[in-house]
Parts: C-alpha cells; sequence; structure tokens
C-alpha cells in the first residue's frame, strides 16, 4: 500500500422518507434506548459519495474497502455494479481501477439491505440480538503498485526451545522484498527476500523473543517493502492449545475466565467508532479483569480486537448466526463467512479459538465437517469450538464449547463435563447465567445480589473443576433484542453491566479479581429491601485481606477470606452475617457463652420466625431459667440488635485491609444529601479519520458516595461548541445510574451540560 485515504465523511444517505448528509459509522435507524420497534432499521437505503481520482493513480490498484455493511450490500461505482456482499460483520475489498474515471470526480453508491428476511446467516428465524443496519464500521481507499503483498499470515512456532515465526506472503507479483521486523519501533530483524514463487513461507528465528502472554502482551510488527509500496501487519509470539486438563498458553496452564460481548450500544447499535469499541476490552481487563471475551454471536470490529491484542485479553470468536441452519445457499454464505473470518483475523494474538459452527444450533455432519476442514486448511495454529446448548453433541471440533444453563435446582452451578461430553476432548463453558436471572439496575438488591451469587457459585465450581478449560458468563453488558425475548422492552438484562456500561452488583464478583485494591458490598443494609424487614447476611467483595465492620463506631466482627463460602475463587466473596458481634457482652453485660447462645437465639427467630427448631427453643428456655432473660428482655434484644425495627439510626462501617492497612472505608447511613458523580472515559476527543465519541457514566449518589439505587428521576442535556450527545435530550436514571455518548462535531471545545434535580454537571470537552 502506497496510500489509504479514509471514506467516512460526508456520504449521502437516503431511504424513503429522509436524505441526510453522515458520517460513517453510521446507523440506518436511530433507536430508543428501550420499547423500540425493531423494525425501523429493517429497510433498503442507500448511501453516496463523490471522490476525485488523480491522474497520478492511473497505473495503480485501487482497493475500495469496508469493514462493516449490515448486511447485504450493492455497491456501485459511476452507476455500475462492481460487488454485491451478503455479510454484515466482515470486511470486504474491491479493485476499482477499471471502473474509475482518472482526473475526475467519481461517484461511489452503495445499497444496503438491513432487512432480516435475507437468506444468509444469522438469519432464518428471530434472534435473540438485533442487527441494525448501515455502514457501521471504516470506509477507506488503499492505493497499491501492480506489485504489492496480496497477502501476510504470520505463524509462531515454538521448536526445540527455540521460537520462531513462519512469515506466509503471498505477492501479485514475483518481486524481491525486504522484511523488517520491530519491537516497540527498534528495528530487531532485517532481510532481503528473493522469492522463488508468488507464495512462500520464510522461517526466521527469535534469539531474544519478547513473548506474548496475558501479563505481557508484547506485540511485533512486521514490514515488507516492495519499492515504496509497504504491507504492515502487527502480531505475537505465541503458542496456544486446549488440552483435556486445561487450555495451555506458551506451555502455562491458564483458566480462562471471560465474559460475552455484543458490539452494540443504545441508540445507534453497532455505529460505534475506534474509541468506544477499544474502550469495551479495558473495561473487560482493566474494570473487570477477566482475561478472555467470547465475540458473541460474529467477527466484531478490528478496534476491539486490536485491543484486546494490546491488553492481553484472550478471544474466542466466531461467524455470525443463532440457532438457525438454512438452506444449501444459506450454509454456503455460512462458510464463506468462517473463511472470511480466518483469513481476516488470524494475526491476532489474542485470538485462541475458532467458532467451526453456528451458535446453539443443531448437529449437521456434513455442514460442520466442511466447516472444521475449512477453518483447518486456513490456519493450522489454532482449535475449533463449536457452541451448543445441547449435551452429547457430535465431537467435530477440537473442544467441546457448551452453554450451561443447569437446571437451577440442582445442587452444583455447572453440570459436570461427564454429563455433557461423550468423547476425550477438551472442555470449555461458553456461557453461564444469562436468561437463568436477568436482572436490572432498578430491581431490589436481593435479586440483583441472586444474579452475582449464582456467576459465584458456577465460577467457584470453575476454579475446583480440572475437566473445565474456560468459563465465560453471559454477558458483558445488558443489550436490545427482539420483542420475543428479553423483558418485553426490547432489552436482555442478562449483563453484569448496564447498556452504559455502569456496574450491577455481578460486576463487583469480576472486579474483586484484580490486584488493585477493592471493596464493594451486595447491600445497604436498608431493612425494607428485605422480607419481614430481616436482614440475615450480605456479602463483600474484595481482594481484602480482612474486612472489618463496625456498628455505630464499635468493632462488631474482623471477617477474613476464610468466611466465604465459595472458597476457589481466587479472591473470593466474604459472607457478612452477624452483625451483633461481642455487644451483647460489652452493652449488656453478658457472659461470653450467655451472649453466644443468646444471638444463636436472636438469630434462629430471624431465620426461621414462629417455626424455631426446637433446639433454639430449649437453648431460650435454659436462658429463661438460669439466666433470667425472660420472652419481654428477648424481644427488645431482638428489636435492638436484629430487627432495628423502629430504632434509632444505626451507622455501618466496612473498612477493606490489606497488609494490616486500610484501604477502604464504606458508610452506610441514612442518606442526608444527594450529589452527582460522573466517570468520563475521556475528555479529549479526536477527529481523525472520522468523528469521536467519549462515554459519560452518571451515577447518582448520597454523602458517603454510596449509589443510590432506587434513584430513578428524569435529567437532561443540553451541549455548546464542538460536540453533540447521541440520543434524546430528556433521560432518566435506572437504579441510580444513566449514561450520555457526547459525540465530536468538529475541532474546537464543547460543553456537555446534565441539569438534575440534585444539582447540575458541566464538562469540558477539547475535541482536535
Amino acid at each position: 500500500m502506497i496510500e489509504r485515504l479514509y471514506l467516512n465523511r460526508g456520504w449521502t444517505f437516503k431511504n424513503e422518507k429522509d436524505t441526510l448528509i453522515v458520517d460513517v459509522p453510521h446507523n440506518v435507524f436511530d433507536l430508543k434506548y428501550n420499547y423500540l420497534n425493531e423494525d425501523d432499521y429493517q429497510m433498503i437505503s442507500s448511501y453516496e459519495k463523490e471522490i476525485e481520482i488523480p491522474n497520478d493513480y492511473i497505473d495503480k490498484h485501487l482497493f475500495l474497502t469496508f469493514d462493516g455493511v449490515a448486511h447485504k450490500s450493492e455497491v456501485y461505482i459511476n452507476d455500475k455494479l462492481v460487488i454485491t456482499h451478503y455479510c454484515g460483520y466482515d470486511r470486504f475489498v474491491v479493485d476499482i481501477k477499471d471502473y474509475v474515471n482518472y482526473g475526475n470526480k467519481n461517484t461511489i453508491k452503495v445499497i444496503v439491505d438491513s432487512n432480516e428476511k435475507l437468506n444468509i446467516p444469522p438469519f432464518g428465524n428471530v434472534i435473540d440480538y438485533l442487527t441494525y443496519g448501515g455502514i457501521y464500521r471504516d470506509v477507506y481507499l488503499d492505493i497499491c503498485n501492480n506489485n504489492y503483498v496480496k497477502d501476510l499470515f504470520i505463524k509462531p512456532v515454538y521448536e526445540n526451545n527455540k521460537w520462531y515465526a513462519i512469515f506466509v506472503v503471498s505477492l501479485s507479483e514475483l518481486s524481491n522484498y525486504k522484511l523488517d521486523i520491530y519491537f516497540n519501533d527498534l528495528k530487531v530483524i532485517s532481510k532481503d527476500i528473493n522469492p522463488n514463487k508468488l507464495e512462500e513461507e520464510i522461517k526466521i528465528e527469535f534469539n531474544d523473543p519478547k513473548l506474548w502472554n496475558i501479563d505481557n502482551p508484547n506485540l511485533y510488527k512486521a514490514v515488507i517493502t516492495i519499492d515504496n509500496d509497504i504491507k504492515e501487519e502487527t502480531f505475537g509470539l505465541r503458542i496456544c492449545k486446549f488440552f483435556n486438563d486445561g487450555f495451555y498458553l506458551n506451555n502455562k496452564k491458564v483458566k480462562i475466565l471471560g465474559l460475552n460481548r455484543h458490539q452494540a450500544y443504545p441508540y445507534v447499535g453497532y455505529a460505534m467508532p475506534k474509541s468506544m469499541q477499544e474502550l469495551d476490552a479495558k473495561i473487560l481487563k482493566k474494570e473487570l479483569h477477566v482475561n478472555a471475551v467470547r465475540t458473541s454471536h460474529y467477527m466484531q470490529s478490528k478496534y476491539f480486537i486490536d485491543m484486546c491484542d494490546k491488553l492481553g485479553l484472550l478471544v474466542f470468536t466466531e461467524s455470525p448466526g443463532w440457532q438457525h441452519i438454512g438452506d444449501d445457499a444459506w450454509k454456503a454464505q455460512a462458510l464463506e463467512n468462517m473463511k472470511n473470518m480466518v483469513l481476516q483475523y488470524r494475526n491476532h494474538p489474542s485470538i485462541i479459538l475458532w467458532g467451526a459452527r453456528i451458535n446453539e444450533s443443531r448437529d449437521d455432519h456434513d455442514f460442520y465437517s466442511k466447516s472444521n476442514e475449512l477453518i483447518r486448511s486456513l490456519d493450522s495454529t489454532r482449535q475449533t469450538g463449536g457452541v451448543r446448548c445441547y449435551t452429547f453433541g457430535e465431537e467435530l471440533e477440537d473442544v467441546y464449547t457448551y452453554n450451561d444453563f443447569y437446571d437451577p435446582k440442582e445442587k452444583r452451578g455447572l453440570a459436570p463435563k461427564k454429563k455433557v461430553v461423550k468423547g476425550n476432548i477438551p472442555y470449555l463453558v461458553s456461557e453461564f447465567n444469562g436468561h437463568m436471572h436477568p436482572t436490572k439496575m432498578f430491581d431490589n438488591e436481593l435479586v440483583r445480589t441472586k444474579q452475582a451469587l449464582r456467576i459465584c457459585k458456577g465460577m467457584n465450581e470453575f476454579y475446583s473443576d480440572g475437566d473445565i478449560t474456560g468459563f465465560f458468563v453471559w454477558c458483558m453488558a445488558d443489550y436490545n433484542t427482539h420483542k420475543e425475548f428479553g423483558s418485553g422492552d426490547r432489552i436482555c438484562y442478562h449483563g453484569v453491566l448496564d447498556m452504559f456500561r455502569n456496574p450491577k452488583i455481578s460486576s463487583y464478583l469480576y472486579s474483586s479479581q484484580g490486584s488493585e485494591d477493592y471493596l464493594m458490598l451486595s447491600s445497604h443494609l436498608n431493612i425494607g429491601d428485605y422480607n419481614a424487614s430481616t436482614i440475615q447476611s450480605i456479602y463483600a467483595f474484595t481482594n481484602a485481606d480482612e474486612v472489618r465492620l463496625y456498628r455505630n463506631n464499635e468493632l462488631i466482627k474482623t471477617y477474613h477470606k476464610s468466611d466465604s463460602p465459595y472458597p476457589h475463587i481466587p479472591n473470593s466473596p466474604i459472607l457478612i452475617d452477624d452483625f451483633v458481634g461481642n455487644l451483647l457482652e460489652v452493652k449488656e453485660g453478658y457472659s461470653h457463652k450467655v451472649a453466644e447462645n443468646m444471638k444463636a437465639v436472636l438469630f434462629a427467630t430471624l431465620k426461621y420466625g414462629n417455626r424455631m427448631p426446637l433446639k433454639y427453643k430449649l437453648m431460650f428456655l435454659r436462658l429463661m431459667l438460669f439466666h433470667k432473660i425472660n420472652y419481654e428482655v428477648g424481644y427488645n434484644l431482638y428489636g435492638k440488635y436484629v430487627g432495628n425495627w423502629g430504632s434509632n439510626e444505626i451507622v455501618y462501617k466496612f473498612e477493606g485491609v490489606k497488609n494490616n492497612k486500610v484501604f477502604k472505608t464504606i458508610e452506610l447511613s441514612k442518606a442526608r444529601y444527594l450529589h452527582i458523580g460522573l466517570d468520563v472515559s475521556s475528555n479529549t476527543l479526536i477527529e481523525d479519520n472520522t468523528y469521536d465519541v467519549a462515554l459519560v457514566r452518571i451515577k447518582a449518589l448520597d454523602q458517603n458516595g454510596n449509589i443510590l439505587p432506587y434513584y430513578n428521576e428524569p435529567f437532561s442535556v443540553e451541549t455548546t461548541g464542538n460536540i453533540k450527545f447521541i440520543g434524546p435530550n430528556l433521560l432518566s436514571f435506572k437504579g441510580g445510574y444513566s449514561g450520555v455518548f457526547v459525540k465530536s462535531n468538529g475541532k474546537g471545545n464543547g460543553k456537555l451540560i446534565i441539569k438534575t434535580e440534585i444539582e447540575n454537571k458541566e464538562i469540558d470537552f477539547i475535541v482536535k
């Protein structure tokens, strides 16, 4: 490539109703947050743009590239059809040199069909996600010489305790070229190559290899130069393989802990630029501390995968589809999609597994024999997997990947491998929980905690079960879906985050797995959230050595990691089930034995009510006979220390402690004043190849910085200067959280103004 020209700006978009000037990424119809109509984006629309092709390019190749157009696209140059493409999730390229008028303006026109009745994957039946429409990824023109590199596949190899890379170079013409390899912008290898054929392999040894792994994702850059034409590819030195006893990266076992991700956002669907794609990868790695992601259920943005490479985030990727298998033409297109998936993504070191079947589809021996054979022929360095929602399927793939929605009444959270797989094959859980316990931000905290504890149960078993190589929970964030799924409002509330990437309680489990100091609680200790207004236990999600609980500044108890029912999770959530501690001794003057017995009776009353087991009744009888604790005394003690009904305010304080130092304090008390908290992904927007977007996560807080989980009030947003907001100007909090996407609108300064009944907030942005 001599030059790349991005063509994202200034497209004329037309549908039956409107004619607009738009920039790419673009969605054919911007939707409401919920209670939307999924029919609105199903249409045939067009995009048109003029470009000038100078005479200097008359002897060059002109590769027009679309990184993603949903879903069928016809590309015309000067009214001549040059390509029809039948997938909404992969890149497609056409050489337009024979269609353009040199020295003049040329018209590019794209007819986009975003109807869901197309006979191509993922369509055929109703799908549990929305598919949107439009040119939603970059468009660019690559100018190349006649002698250029058609393809470069880099295969890492470890042999005889040495690291190599095999460069499979495909040329358009037989030409000498130079291969340079860089690490951190420093040239480490340089070779002059005199090829004997158009495609051949060059094997190069790395004497001081910098390996790619999840903790140190070292990346190399290969640059091939033919005259002034350059081909660049980023790669990593690493080998990966699934065995029955686990997944091995560079011959070291790694327990794969991941989440599934949809590439969807409120209002605009798939149409988000580089910064937002990268942000999701950063949230997964740096906020949720997973080491893997499954790109369900289609190939996702190159920018997202690039960031996975940079962060050391393992990727299980698959081609578009959801349960349905169509006719022969449909299957042929599915195989074409899988081919493009491998060819376009195989140099990414983060990708460790190829999806060789349609998500949750039935067995189809001939079809999936072909898909596995195809993928293996294109990439011998990775294995194949095939996601099922049923047990004992045909084992054509290298890894049996299973969506484990085990019977919630079973004692186990995960099905044992022997109940899923027949053969001797590596086993991976590709989905867990999801629709088994959907959770909204505004559900009461018992419901929100139950989602977290179901995931705890599965995660605990994953870490203790050597038969399971990986564990992916469904899913990272809530997403819009069809009316046949979700909660009727067109949202699947399956995420550990909401659609603005705000945290649910279940996200605390993931965030606590990192090395940064972390402490969050499953409860605000408000009795009205609990049946009979009694709180029996809560959880501290933390990586602390210990958690100290205070009641009105008096130490109640110090909890440790051993106080967890999930001991196999590396940073296991701590069960806090005693809010009395030694207060019966300190405040009421009872001996330790009497206090402990009385406490047991009080907690039994809390748990069983009038159906208290006999042993606790006898225990209370002994207290009455020998220690003069009558019913009235017991009743008062219960109200004072357990029930709290009608008592004066109790202030609870929790301290997270590491190395005998308090790193965080959480105080739970009456909300006396409220304020707004903001988390801005970036105050600087970069107008480069297209517009830029920042995410502002908004939360309503009390004076102690605790979220107000039932704050659902409206607020408005407005902008000044060189920014706009995406979506409506009137929004509402949902469970104390909300968000706004801010979009650049030319270089300069801008301001976002958020107006709430609590307070107004202003955020300054710089657009460069």
